[in-house]
C-alpha cells in the first residue's frame, strides 16, 4: 500500500493510544523525505512538548526543533497567542486588548477549537510549509474541533452582528447606560434584552460595554474567521488531506474508534486510515516459550489480536499497523515509529 503525501494530515483518536507520538513520528518521516513540515497540537495534555523537548515559554509560538538529525517546526496551540497574531495580521489591535476576548481566548475559555482552525489556516497560507500535521484533542474533544466550523458560521450570522454593531456605536456615544427605551429595545429581542439587562445589574455597565465591544471587535476580524470556514473544504478533500484515526489493539479502544468514525462521518472523507498502534503479533510470532502455560498465553494474545484486526479491516478502508515499542524512552518510541512509516510511503 502506498501512502500519498497531502497538504494536511490530521491525527485523531481517543486518549492513551499513542496519537501524539504517531503524529510526531509522521512529521519526522515527512521531514526525512525533504518536506517542510509544521506539527501543531491542540491536545491540552501538551504531550508534544515533552516529546520534542519544548519548554513552557515556547507554547503558542512556532518553534524550530531538531530530533534525530531531522528538522521541522512545531506549535503548541495557545488561543491567546493566536488572537495576538490575528490582531497583528489584520491590524485590529483592540482584538488582543479587550477584556472579554482575553477571557474567551484562555485555554478553556470556549474559543480554542475555533481559533485552532484559524491558526491552521494562517500558518498554511504563509507558504512556508508543504505539509501541516495536526494532532487533535482526544476523544469527544476532537469533535469539538470539527464543529468549530459550525460555531464560526453561527456567530457571524448577519442579523446578530448588526444588532451588536449598532449597540456598540450607541454605547460609545451615550456613555454608561446601555439599555433604555426607543430603537434599541425595538431591534433587540425581548429575551436578549432581558439577559443583558440582568448581566448589567450583576456586573455593571462596564462589563456590558466590554462585552458589546468584544462582539464588534471580533466582527472586524471576520476575514480571519471566515478563512477558517474555507479550511473545512480542504480538510474534507481527498486530494488535500489525509485523516488518521488512531487506536490500539484493545477491544474497548477499537470500539471507541468505530464510534468516533460514525460521529465524524460528515467531516472525514471515505479515503481515511485507521492506525492500529501497539500491535504485538509480529513479536509474538518470534516468541517460542517452552512452558505450556506461557504458550497458551501467547496463543490467546495472538488469537485476540488477529480477530480484532479482521473485524476492523471490515469496517475501515485502510489499516496501518504499528508495533508496541517496549522502552521507557520517548526517543526510542519516536525512532521506531518513524522507521515504520517508511514502509507505507509511496
Amino acid at each position: 500500500m502506498g501512502l500519498e503525501i497531502k497538504s494536511f494530515e490530521i491525527f485523531c483518536g481517543t486518549g492513551g493510544v499513542g496519537k501524539t507520538t504517531l503524529a510526531t513520528s509522521r512529521a519526522l518521516n515527512l521531514s526525512q523525505m525533504g518536506k517542510r513540515v509544521l506539527l501543531i497540537t491542540i491536545d491540552p495534555a501538551k504531550r508534544l512538548k515533552d516529546l520534542l523537548g519544548l519548554k513552557g515559554e515556547h507554547v503558542g509560538d512556532v518553534t524550530p526543533v531538531e530530533l534525530q538529525g531531522l528538522k521541522l517546526d512545531a506549535l503548541l496551540m495557545s488561543p491567546e497567542k493566536t488572537i495576538q497574531r490575528m490582531a497583528s495580521k489584520y491590524n485590529t489591535p483592540d482584538l488582543a486588548n479587550n477584556r472579554i476576548v482575553k477571557i474567551l481566548s484562555r485555554p478553556y475559555g470556549g474559543m480554542n477549537e475555533i481559533l485552532s482552525l484559524v491558526e491552521v489556516q494562517m500558518q498554511f497560507e504563509t507558504g512556508k510549509y508543504d505539509v501541516v500535521v495536526l494532532d487533535t484533542p482526544p476523544g469527544a474533544h476532537f469533535l469539538d474541533f470539527l464543529e468549530g466550523v459550525g460555531k464560526i458560521r453561527s456567530f457571524f450570522n448577519q442579523n446578530f452582528v448588526e444588532i451588536f454593531s449598532y449597540l456598540s456605536q450607541k454605547t460609545a456615544s451615550a456613555g454608561k447606560k446601555v439599555f433604555g427605551f426607543g430603537l434599541i429595545n425595538k431591534i433587540v429581542s425581548s429575551g436578549v434584552r432581558k439577559l443583558l439587562g440582568y448581566l448589567q445589574n450583576v456586573t455593571g455597565a462596564e462589563f456590558i460595554d466590554d462585552f458589546i465591544q468584544a462582539i464588534h471587535i471580533i466582527y472586524q476580524s471576520r476575514e480571519a474567521f471566515m478563512k477558517g470556514l474555507a479550511l473545512q473544504d480542504k480538510l474534507k478533500s481527498r486530494t488535500e488531506c489525509n485523516w488518521f484515526l488512531v487506536t490500539s489493539v484493545e477491544q474497548g479502544k477499537a470500539q471507541e474508534a468505530v464510534e468516533m468514525k460514525s460521529h465524524a462521518s460528515e467531516f472525514i472523507h471515505q479515503d481515511h486510515y485507521l492506525v492500529l498502534n501497539k500491535c504485538l503479533e509480529q513479536e509474538l510470532r518470534g516468541w517460542s516459550p517452552s512452558d505450556e502455560s506461557l504458550n497458551n498465553v501467547k496463543k490467546s494474545l495472538e488469537d485476540k489480536e488477529i480477530s480484532l484486526k479482521q473485524q476492523l479491516r471490515g469496517l475501515f478502508p485502510e489499516v496501518l499497523e504499528f508495533p508496541e515499542v517496549i522502552s521507557l524512552s520517548p526517543t526510542d518510541h519516536i525512532q521506531h515509529l518513524t522507521e515504520k512509516w517508511k514502509s507505507y510511503v509511496v
